[in-house]
């Protein structure tokens, strides 16, 4: 099989003027480009006949994750807010160093936190996760490494 990367992740969007700063300013994404569409060839690649979109292409840590808003035809709402058992793409996750300084940042920047995820998969390892949401409910993970940088379950 010719299949030779992994390329990107892209999220779709509802609202740039909330996402955008969000995932740059909160989650440390560089914005590295933004491109729009509004041409048959690039309506085609994603399905539709006609479209008008745009894209934010974001880096960080070697990653690229793009923000995709559709003008035409624009996205339907969410039926139900996101879970992390739904198909598809579960989360993002994102490492921290300082759990509790992270929380109360991510809150006071009113982001939603679901604070009855605080936890770890393995009971009395070091480490820390809990949830949070981007504007559109998308979810992610914080997770605090051990102090040798290793994961607490699967190395």
């Amino acid at each position: 099989m010719a299949i030779t990367q992994f390329l990107h992740v892209s999220i779709g969007i509802s609202d740039p003027e909330k996402s955008v700063p969000f995932y740059r300013d909160i989650l440390g994404f560089k914005e590295i480009a933004k491109l729009r569409y509004d041409k048959p060839g690039p309506a085609q690649v994603m399905g539709f006949k006609e479209a008008e979109f745009t894209v934010w292409l974001m880096m960080r840590d070697g990653y690229r994750l793009e923000l995709i808003h559709f003008d035409k035809p624009a996205s339907p709402a969410l039926l139900k807010r996101p879970q992390t058992n739904a198909l598809g793409i579960s989360h993002l996750t994102v490492g921290i160093t300082e759990p509790e300084k992270t929380l109360a940042e991510l809150k006071a920047r009113g982001v939603k936190v679901w604070e009855h995820t605080i936890g770890n998969f393995v009971e009395n390892a070091p480490g820390f996760m809990f949830l949070f949401e981007d504007p559109d409910g998308f979810l992610i993970e914080a997770y605090m490494a051990r102090p040798d940088g290793k994961f607490p379950y699967g190395d």
